[in-house]
């Protein structure tokens, strides 16, 4: 009974550290696409800073604004009833994601 629990204890260490290994050698990412629901994609370089607005004249139902430093983006700002996008913090990594579901606007890194 003992080599077993030692056996699934071992395991379970193993499974931690490969998962560790594996979310810290993601590749960075070179460009944001930021969909809005109903209308055209916009791709975004993340190797220049910059502040983007995007409102209704793009396709989105509010307000937000994005910020791209670092190569990383965010949201800094939305017109949300509840701002939990701008929680999301920065995104960098092929396959990050970010939304704002109120705006109809989503952030994926490629």
């Amino acid at each position: 009974m003992k080599r077993n629990v030692i056996f699934a204890a071992a395991i379970v260490v193993l499974a931690a550290v490969m998962a560790l290994i594996l979310y810290f050698n993601r590749q960075t990412g070179s460009v944001a696409v930021v969909s809005i629901v109903d209308a055209k994609s916009i791709t975004l370089p993340l190797d220049e800073d910059k502040t983007v607005h995007i409102g209704e004249a793009e396709g989105a139902k509010l307000d937000v604004t994005l910020e791209i430093k670092d190569g990383a983006i965010r949201f800094i700002d939305s017109q949300c009833p509840d701002h939990i996008c701008e929680g999301f913090g920065r995104v960098s990594h092929a396959g990050d994601t970010a939304v704002c579901m109120p705006a109809g606007v989503m952030i994926s890194i490629n």
